[in-house]
């Protein structure tokens, strides 16, 4: 997923609730230790808990490692 604002981060949770293992792209890298730190988006979706297989990064060459499917959502 390519954007961890609301609507990234919910169809992130989502598929990953679902089972997949998902990467979520932040474009900055304080958000994305955030996210990883926390295991919330508690500046775009406060309350929600990230799932142990959605993986945060900043990295998008990490995103996109081994992705059969990319969303590009910002």
């Amino acid at each position: 997923m390519l954007g961890a604002g609301s609507w990234g981060t919910a169809l992130a949770v989502l598929l990953a609730h679902k089972g997949l293992e998902v990467s979520l792209w932040a474009r900055r890298a304080e958000i994305a230790e955030q996210l990883a730190q926390e295991r919330e988006n508690s500046l775009y979706l406060p309350g929600v808990s990230l799932p142990p297989s959605l993986v945060p990064t900043a990295h998008l060459e990490e995103a996109l490692d081994g992705v059969q499917v990319i969303l590009f959502v910002v």
